[in-house]
């Protein structure tokens, strides 16, 4: 295949020259330099100052760090050793972001570990202190606080954003068109590797420790410190301690958000977050977006849940008018990740939060991967290696056909294939319409990821569910997705995390219904007609309205753009898919506009 995986390294000497991004920044910005060499360093600090205007952070050691107006922060106020990127809230106390840290976290700092900030705080954050006579860089395990970095022979960049590293002074990076073959191939497995030469990214839950030989990256967080099963507690303990975390980190989370607007699908994942911002101050508005056709017109349910909650609703409706085929959804990422469906969606949102003065966008996204939906008979596995042969593994095999549709034999067959497998997740790569001299190349390479060893002993349903997890990761940086309205994913806080994974995998589908822990937690707080709906429209109707419309464009660009140019799709087998006269899109309909998206993305970063 054509291209490199990795640029070569360009000394920061060479860095010299501004190269504008056309996308403003939003939301926290921040760019550090490590640099061991002090002329250098301070040079560099100088350039940046210059060309950002923000205000640099001090602390020991070889590190320039400047943060925007937007970017709060935590550092001592005499003789700093680190500091605190962004919103951190205590485990206990108020539910406020803190403009300080405990004495013994701060002491935890200044030792060079994250062990204490990691167990005492949450948020979205990057955490920088002192390990022996180097630097530990930290990021929180959410994914709301991106962090890219560049590795140099003088040091290293890091930034919370691509345009953030050009204001600072670093050109334009190209793009690297077989790590664009290894996004689609990955399907959505989050990895280091970006799609720009040079330039990585730094896991949630991971720390980049910097020192005189280079640089590395070491866990900080793992799903699995948190999935120990204490028999002790209950369905009903589970369920209280669900219900507290998502009310403390919805609550904590519109504090700092000004005038909120709430997505509501007319789902239990937005319905249980606008049932807890139903008292925020100011009143926070909800807005659910509809279809031409029926499975996409959620409004009954979503006038259902606010009219319960007493909360304004904005209806809108997707419009073909917003959609642009040369347009990214997501430019200022470091790979193309999404649909182009989603311009329809953002379009109309931000009508309405601009119409109304709205500062912050909140979302229920990553409640299906938190909240531990499933559809296998994961759960059967997991009980019977956990409890053995029981009566209680009989209700479970119940649980998972009645929320299946299948039978009791099926039930057991399936949960015993998965006893025969490997404890570790098995990600499946997407290889729909990718070339077969590019799947050569990319099966060559193995999917993985540290969230994916499972240690011995491991549960599969267990495993499953934080797989899930990871699934979600790349789309949930919202910083430019709505222009300077902050996106918010509270369902993914830490504390959530840790809640659910603390759950077993038979309470999620008590009773037949899947997240049946989420449910109980806030059924006395939702009418039964939300509580308990176990259907789901979705905006597909509009995807194909779009697939439709831009045809011959669409063609031309799939068959004759960078993807076809670089030998990374089939060709063949999309003109035979796109010459279709009545297609029945099916699943390929999400592939053919991820497609989309990443030609967009593609000519987005080689026309600028």
């Amino acid at each position: 295949m054509p291209g490199r995986s990795g640029g070569p390294q360009r000394p920061f000497r060479e860095c010299a020259n501004l190269s504008a991004d056309p996308h403003p920044m939003s939301g926290p910005e921040f760019v550090i330099a490590s640099i061991r060499e002090p002329e250098l360093l301070d040079q560099w600090a100088r350039g940046i100052a210059e060309r950002t205007g923000w205000q640099r952070i001090t602390i020991d050691g070889p590190i320039a760090i400047f943060v925007s107006v937007s970017c709060p922060f935590i550092a001592e106020s005499t003789a700093p050793t680190h500091a605190v990127l962004g919103s951190a809230f205590a485990r206990h106390g108020p539910l406020e972001r803190c403009a300080e840290l405990d004495a013994k976290t701060a002491q935890d700092l200044h030792a060079g570990s994250v062990t204490m900030l990691m167990k005492n705080y949450w948020g979205a954050f990057l955490a920088i202190c002192p390990r022996g006579d180097g630097l530990l860089v930290t990021r929180d395990p959410s994914a709301a606080m991106p962090c890219l970095y560049m590795p140099n022979s003088g040091g290293i960049l890091m930034a919370s954003s691509i345009a953030a590293m050009t204001r600072a002074g670093i050109p334009r990076p190209s793009v690297a068109m077989d790590n664009v073959a290894h996004c689609l191939f990955r399907a959505d497995l989050p990895s280091p590797q970006t799609a720009l030469e040079g330039i990585e990214e730094l896991a949630p839950g991971t720390s980049l420790h910097i020192d005189a030989n280079g640089s590395k990256v070491v866990p900080a967080w793992s799903p699995w410190d948190h999935v120990m099963i204490n028999s002790a507690v209950t369905f009903e303990d589970h369920v209280e301690q669900l219900r507290r975390a998502v009310q403390n980190t919805a609550v904590a989370w519109a504090g700092t958000a000004g005038s909120i607007l709430v997505g509501i699908s007319g789902g239990l994942d937005s319905s249980i977050l606008a049932t807890c911002l139903r008292r925020s101050t100011p009143p926070a508005l909800c807005a659910t977006l509809a279809t031409k056709d029926a499975e996409g017109d959620e409004r009954h349910f979503a006038r259902k849940i606010c009219d319960h909650l007493g909360m304004q609703l904005v209806e809108a409706h997707y419009d073909l008018a917003d959609i642009c085929l040369d347009r990214p959804v997501r430019p200022h990422m470091p790979r193309p990740t999404g649909r182009i469906i989603a311009q329809g969606y953002n379009a109309a949102v931000s009508r309405i939060a601009s119409e109304h003065g709205i500062t912050a966008f909140m979302t229920g996204n990553g409640g299906d991967n938190v909240f531990g939906f499933s559809q296998s008979a994961g759960a059967i596995a997991d009980r019977l290696l956990h409890e053995g042969l029981s009566s209680a593994v009989w209700h479970t095999s119940k649980d998972v056909c009645q929320l299946t549709g299948c039978s009791l034999r099926q039930a057991w067959q399936a949960a015993l294939r998965t006893l025969r497998r490997p404890r570790k997740y098995r990600w499946r790569p997407n290889r729909r319409f990718l070339s077969r001299d590019a799947l050569a190349h990319l099966d060559a390479t193995a999917l993985t990821h540290p969230w994916l060893d499972a240690p011995d002993g491991a549960l599969p349903g267990k495993a499953a569910h934080i797989a899930s997890l990871l699934r979600i990761q790349r789309h949930l940086d919202g910083s430019g997705q709505l222009g300077d309205v902050a996106v918010i994913n509270p369902l993914m806080s830490q504390p959530v995390l840790e809640a659910c994974l603390a759950i077993p995998s038979w309470m999620w589908c008590r009773n037949g219904q899947n997240r049946s822990v989420a449910r109980e937690a806030f059924r006395d707080m939702m009418p039964p007609s939300i509580t308990d709906r176990v259907s789901k429209g979705g905006p597909d109707g509009f995807g194909t309205q779009i697939l439709e419309h831009f045809r011959e464009t669409m063609r031309e660009r799939l068959l004759d753009g960078a993807l076809a140019r670089h030998g990374i799709v089939d060709r063949s087998a999309l003109e035979q898919r796109l010459n279709d006269a009545k297609p029945n899109w099916g699943a390929d309909q999400v592939r053919i506009l991820e497609l989309l998206e990443a030609e967009a993305w593609i000519g987005h970063w080689q026309s600028h």
